[in-house]
């Protein structure tokens, strides 16, 4: 077997072959016929071995290329007559690679290879359009090939007898065509007889055809659950979801290839909806033996191979006799599913209602408990004297506080350092401390607060009570005294509804403490206090004090300790983990790199058993389904990185992750989603929108290192890498599988032909030379790309466009006839096709981002797009025939429309009118020109709650509000505008404003007093260029509201520019 190193010298071989392949294109016509294969030809071949090292095949033993010789030192030395010699020498070495090698992992194998020859037969040459019938054919039959190597039979039964004899006959029939293959490339003209081995090759796929129908039907016999399940995926239903959406869908449509699977997919859907209905209503904690995770497993790879073969089906590559048998047998597994889940359901409730727990063998949770980390505590001071203040301080009616965070932010610590303060000590008469957990029961609960409080019963009696008992002997021993209790880890309020009857408030100052990761938890009335992380110097003082003890740091480890320190980005369980670790390691500081260096899987150390991946996965499988794959999403994106939230959420809904039930959008939905996940402590809000709203989030990057660790545990998400050093995120079952690709930066040529499942197409601002194939993706929900592909059309699932251009580009007709299409977001603003009209049917657009509309047909054209919600758009004044005059774009026919971002690009000073409705929720303009009484009829809209002005988008300098303007106004923000007087006769003029942002407003000489009145206002931020004068307004209202006892405003003066 070859080593690697003869597989680096063929790749460079490749590579220098594009080189040359390049400086031959200036040959003459008979010069190139003697380099018969173009760029795309050697990019494939070069693809095709790296997909071999990735799949671990090494063994090249039938190859030598130690012959080959230097292509020259650099790009110049590659001349014209070497690029003929060596084109000559390599179209002989190149027909060893369309021969299967005899290696391990036959199903993988011979799928890449077939895949190999299909891209092949993607890329015809001159010479190889005379046989384009035949090529067709052929490239059908093979991506037949791959759509049932690519089924799940062939993957999880792999090790099968009855599928490695198949295997046997896919290989013949990959090895005929290979040559067959290699004939149209490179000897086209010894193809005149083609027909004949065409049908030797096609009678030979009969043949394994027949085998494969004779395989499926035995499939029910052979396959177990285990064999069915293979590896583990994310504990979520979120296909099973995302496919009854689809199946809908389907069965509402009267055209297209699905149409003959209706009565199916009707079955199929009805099935999935009962098990999913059944699953919803049996409630089994997470580790439960019953089964119920075995079935829930079940449907969701029965859900994953009922899109695939759907999938498959709708764009050619599976055969409805394929199909038909398969979807078949899908039905048969559901039916024995739903069986044994009304076995579980009928179990299940009779569990319940005999549970029976001998107390008398429970050790109390209190001695049980093991801390997060223990009492030496670090920072959190200002936070204690508050909370201390309120313990021991405050009013006299029982008082509920909540501290809330992320996990291993020190809660536990944090409560303990409270409960065990000498003036809490002195202050209360009673104290208990007791443990709540994911799993609680009340008795215990119960048990556990009434040991910390008595003396009188031992712990034998306490836990022979019954619950009423518990409950009369809580509430006996706390009445007419003053009591301190803490419930720390807190998970859900049933556990304090369970509970509550215990605590009189007798109006002496009782206090009760709660520890929770989630915000939502805390109860009614409760004070809520979030713990934030530590600073860097505190991380490196409780580093120090773990390591050292109470000796100083030597100063050689000082700098690199910091590192360390920093790296744990606030979070004290991951100091005191990588603190154990360093006191075990050599006091050096080459040894101590090595930690920097490895942050993650220091932390880590020790797999499922490690303290930190412990704390983790509690909160992760405590999340409901639905959240577990939007957290795990997370670690697609790159560490550190804010994350935009209308991206995160889109490509949620483009994965099936979210719910699309009626009454509200999807992207509602998503937020509240996101709501959820900030909520329980495990997302951070990086930055927030004017209106309140989450603009960019990140997480932790310890639960970064967790959502990596977990999707790959549950098959969930993988890192790949494409050629020699670029990287990609695959999620969801990997392989033909795979429902996303998220792209790092690359230059290369990409084929995702065999790539048909994809949901998501994520390139970022850095796409591949080209993207090959994306005809293909019919599956396709989100696209992000830098261009306009021109086979756009061809995805008719899309539903998300976003083109990351640098210059204009043209909008086609077929883009605005897509029908799930939703949003088209652009970075540079362009224009629909010049030549087009208004197409006959409306489509379902929502969102659309810099587009040009700059006359009659443009707005018209932008009528087919009724449902419009948000529009960002450039425009220019045209002259309207019927009035005789110029005027702006009518915006009244959008009556959904509730964002609206218009730019004048050519300013023209006769005005005429802009037309807007009533629900008009957010609005900027730039460049209009408009007159300030234009603003009266703006502040008259009723919902209108963000309104921005920019540059020159009113035309006067003396702005008077009126009253009943703005009314439901909360943000306004005044950009570069020539105002140099604003008037406002009275804070009701605005009287829920929020944020007041003045930008490079250099005329404007103060802030109208009565602004500072409205009683909602939060912030007054000014910057740019500006007057003293308005600067020192913002300071007297800041001052004038300070003396009132208005502590919530805040005055914000940045970056200021004194005009000239």
């Amino acid at each position: 077997m070859a080593s690697p190193s003869h597989h680096k010298t063929l790749l460079q071989v490749l590579q220098e072959l594009t080189v040359c392949r390049s400086a031959a294109s200036d040959l003459s016509r008979y010069e190139t016929v003697t380099i018969p294969w173009t760029e795309s030809h050697i990019s494939a071949v070069i693809d095709y071995v790296s997909e071999l090292e990735n799949a671990k095949c090494f063994g090249f033993s039938a190859w030598s290329y130690t012959s080959i010789t230097s292509l020259g030192e650099d790009k110049k030395s590659c001349k014209l007559a070497s690029a003929k010699t060596v084109a000559t020498f390599f179209t002989q070495e190149l027909r060893q690679l369309f021969q299967l090698p005899n290696l391990q992992k036959k199903n993988e194998l011979v799928a890449i290879f077939i895949n190999f020859l299909v891209r092949l037969l993607y890329h015809r040459t001159n010479s190889m359009k005379f046989f384009d019938d035949e090529i067709n054919v052929l490239t059908r039959e093979l991506r037949f090939l791959v759509t049932i190597l690519g089924d799940t039979p062939f993957i999880d039964a792999a090790e099968l007898e009855q599928v490695h004899d198949l295997l046997e006959e896919f290989e013949a029939v990959a090895n005929d065509a290979a040559g067959l293959v290699y004939s149209f490339i490179f000897l086209p003209e010894c193809m005149v007889g083609i027909h004949k081995p065409l049908d030797a090759l096609f009678k030979r796929n009969e043949i394994l055809k027949a085998n494969i129908i004779k395989f499926l039907n035995l499939l029910p016999f052979i396959t177990t659950d285990e064999l069915i399940l293979g590896d583990a995926s994310v504990d979520s239903l979120f296909i099973v979801d995302s496919l009854l959406y689809d199946l809908e869908e389907l069965m509402n449509r009267n055209e297209g290839p699905t149409v003959s699977l209706k009565d199916q997919i009707r079955i199929l859907h009805q099935q999935l909806m009962l098990s999913r209905s059944l699953l919803k209503s049996i409630k089994v904690p997470p580790h439960d033996s019953s089964g119920i995770q075995e079935s829930r497993a079940l449907i969701r790879h029965s859900a994953y191979e009922a899109e695939y073969l759907i999938n498959c089906f709708s764009v050619g590559d599976a055969p409805r006799w394929y199909v038909t048998i398969r979807l078949t047998y899908i039905i048969q597994t559901n039916e024995l599913i739903w069986t044994r889940l009304q076995v579980i359901k009928k179990n299940h409730d009779l569990a319940v209602v005999g549970v029976a727990e001998n107390f008398r063998s429970y050790v109390s949770l209190q001695t049980e408990r093991i801390t997060e980390f223990d009492d030496g505590m670090v920072g959190f001071d200002d936070r204690a004297i508050h909370i201390l203040d309120r313990l021991v301080g405050g009013r006299d009616q029982l008082q509920l506080i909540s501290v809330f965070g992320m996990p291993g932010l020190g809660k536990t610590t944090f409560a303990k350092k409270m409960y065990n303060h000498p003036l809490v000590n002195d202050r209360f008469d009673r104290r208990s401390w007791c443990v709540v957990s994911q799993m609680y029961q009340r008795k215990r609960l119960l048990a556990d607060i009434l040991i910390g409080l008595s003396s009188e019963f031992d712990k034998d009696m306490i836990l022979s009570m019954d619950e009423e008992m518990l409950v009369v002997r809580i509430y006996q021993s706390l009445k007419g005294r003053r009591y301190l209790i803490v419930m720390d880890d807190i998970w859900d309020l049933k556990a304090w509804d369970d509970v509550l009857r215990c605590f009189p408030d007798d109006g002496n100052g009782s206090r009760i403490l709660f520890t929770n990761r989630n915000k939502d938890v805390a109860p009614p009335n409760s004070l809520i206090y979030p713990l934030p992380t530590l600073s860097n110097d505190q991380c490196w003082e409780l580093l120090e004090k773990k390591v050292f003890h109470d000796e100083p740091c030597p100063l050689e480890l000082r700098g690199i300790g910091r590192q360390i320190a920093e790296n744990c980005h606030g979070l004290p369980l991951a100091v005191v983990v990588l603190a154990g670790t360093l006191s075990t390691m050599d006091r050096q500081e080459n040894t101590w790199k090595e930690v920097v260096n490895g942050i993650g899987s220091y932390l880590f150390d020790g797999g499922d058993d490690s303290a930190m991946q412990k704390i983790l996965e509690l909160s992760y499988r405590h999340l409901p389904e639905y959240l577990k794959p939007c957290f795990l999403y997370f670690g697609v994106f790159l560490q550190y990185r804010k994350i935009h939230v209308r991206k995160l959420i889109r490509l949620w809904i483009a994965e099936g992750f979210v719910d699309k039930g009626e009454g509200k959008s999807a992207e509602s939905t998503g937020e509240e989603y996101l709501t959820e996940l900030i909520d329980k402590s495990l997302v951070i809000v990086s930055k927030r929108r004017s209106n309140g709203g989450v603009k960019t989030c990140m997480i932790h990057d310890v639960l970064y290192e967790f959502c990596q660790n977990m999707s790959e545990q549950e098959n969930f998400l993988k890192f790949a890498i494409v050629r020699n050093d670029y990287p990609i995120y695959l999620t969801g079952p990997f392989g033909w599988h795979a429902s996303s690709f998220h792209c790092l930066p690359m230059e290369k040529q990409i084929y995702f032909g065999n790539m048909g499942q994809l949901r998501v197409l994520d390139f970022e601002l850095h796409p591949p030379r080209s993207v090959i194939g994306l005809e293909y993706l019919v599956q396709l929900r989100y696209l992000e790309i830098t261009d306009l592909p021109g086979s756009i059309g061809s995805l008719v699932n899309l539903e998300c466009l976003i083109v990351t251009n640098k210059t204009e580009v043209v909008i086609p007709l077929v883009v605005l006839k897509m029908k799930r299409l939703k949003y088209i977001l652009l970075t540079y603003v362009s224009f629909f096709n010049r030549y087009i009209n208004r197409p006959e049917n409306n489509n379902n657009i929502q969102f659309l981002r810099n587009v040009g509309i700059y006359g009659l047909r443009d707005e018209e054209i932008l009528k087919c797009s009724p449902h419009l919600r948000k529009l960002k758009c450039e425009c220019e004044p045209h002259y309207d025939k019927e009035k005789g005059a110029y005027r702006y774009p009518d915006f009244r026919f959008f009556t959904e429309l509730e964002s609206l971002n218009l730019k004048c690009v050519n300013m023209y000073r006769k005005w005429v009118g802009i037309s807007l409705l009533p629900g008009i929720r957010k609005l900027a303009l730039s460049d209009l020109c408009l007159p300030w009484e234009m603003l009266s009829v703006i502040g008259r809209l009723q919902k209108l709650e963000v309104f921005k002005l920019r540059s020159t988008a009113v035309e006067e300098r003396i702005w008077e509000t009126r009253e009943g303007e703005f009314q439901q106004l909360r943000v306004l923000k005044l950009e570069g505008l020539d105002l140099a007087e604003w008037n406002v006769g009275s804070s009701e003029h605005f009287p829920k404003l929020q944020q007041l942002v003045l930008r490079d407003c250099s005329e404007l000489k103060e802030i109208p007093c009565d602004i500072g009145e409205i009683v909602t206002l939060q912030l007054i931020k000014v910057r740019g260029f500006c007057e003293k004068s308005l600067v020192k307004s913002a300071r007297k209202i800041e001052d004038e509201q300070r003396d009132i006892g208005n502590e919530e405003l805040r005055v914000v003066i940045a970056h200021i520019w004194r005009p000239l």
